[in-house]
């Protein structure tokens, strides 16, 4: 059986030192049957250089130079000149595990399904030592699949942990209208086209963690309103669905979550608007929270002291939450 060609779209943009180790990790993968196509998203440091130079020792590689598209633009612009069977993208600053091609694959193929994820490993300072052992593999049918990209983190938001098969971006416009979240908005709408998702235990995917990276910078406006937007889009486009419920308990769940980025800054000021309309929305929908299934005990009585107890809310926030960013 021939194998199936693997496309990796690997975005750079001022990627520094980092690209580099980036590529090679790509250029070592098991998977044989492996192009890459690297973007080069307006780079001003000279990571096109480095890009080009890579290209011209291995084949497998080409380079596109442009201007910076953002990240959901430049990563279309690799799909669109992609001919793989199945896609995947790539940070420039993040690294892969060299048997995270076959692994997806192989779930793919053994599951018989269009979509694969792994694991994802953030890192810092030294990248981490490859495991070897992967885990058993689980499937996870339509809507599954999709309920868990809500709710459970063992379906990251992500695009870069996951192997597609092109055919899931037919009649899917591969655009967003925001810059945050793009990555939960993207997989919702092409998950949706898939049977399921299958699973590896590998942990594929090594996330680089440095301050340069978007999610140190300090809190902007937009950070939360377009999350709450791409929720709002989620819950709007499940209604008539068997996640109708389940799209509503995330956005009520994002909404508490968002509040709480806003409590946890140390002036709030900046944000007195948004924090009003948010704790507004919050205990409107309480009632329908407390009843929704798709939340957990601990968000319902979270639910409970962010609408009953604000100041005590903002106290716990602050003491016991840690911003992920």
């Amino acid at each position: 059986m021939e194998q199936p060609l693997v496309t990796a779209v690997v975005l750079a943009y001022n990627a520094g030192p980092y690209l580099f180790p980036c590529l090679q990790s790509v250029a070592a993968q098991t998977w044989p049957a492996l192009e890459a196509v690297v973007v080069n998203n307006g780079s001003t440091d000279g990571s096109g250089a480095v890009c080009g130079a890579f290209a011209a020792k291995d084949p497998r590689f080409s380079v596109l130079h442009g201007t910076n598209l953002g990240s959901t633009g430049g990563r279309a612009k690799g799909l669109a000149a992609a001919k793989g069977d199945y896609v995947f993208f790539v940070d420039g600053d993040d690294l892969l595990h060299p048997h995270f091609v076959q692994a997806l694959v192989e779930a793919c193929l053994s599951a018989s399904l269009p979509a694969a994820a792994c694991r994802v490993l953030p890192f810092s300072g030294q990248p981490p030592v490859p495991a070897i052992e992967a885990g058993p593999l689980q499937t996870l049918p339509a809507p599954a699949h999709l309920n868990a990209l809500l709710h459970n983190k063992q379906v990251e938001y992500s695009l870069c942990n996951k192997l597609y098969h092109r055919s899931l971006f037919a009649g899917v416009p591969f655009s967003c209208p925001v810059k945050y979240n793009e990555d939960l908005y993207l997989n919702w709408l092409l998950l949706k086209n898939a049977a399921g998702l299958a699973l590896t235990g590998l942990s594929g995917y090594f996330y680089r963690q440095h301050p340069a990276s978007i999610t140190h910078r300090p809190l902007e406006a937009a950070f939360l309103t377009e999350q709450q937007w791409v929720a709002s889009f989620i819950r709007q486009d499940a209604l008539g669905t068997a996640l109708e419920r389940s799209s509503e308990a995330f956005y009520y769940e994002k909404l508490l979550y968002l509040d709480s980025m806003i409590l946890r800054q140390p002036d709030r000021r900046p944000f007195a608007a948004l924090h009003k309309d948010l704790q507004k929305e919050l205990r409107s929908g309480l009632r329908s929270a407390l009843g929704a299934p798709g939340l957990s005990l601990p968000l319902k009585l979270t639910a409970l002291v962010a609408c009953g107890c604000a100041p005590a809310y903002a106290l716990l926030c602050r003491a016991l939450l840690t911003d992920r960013r």
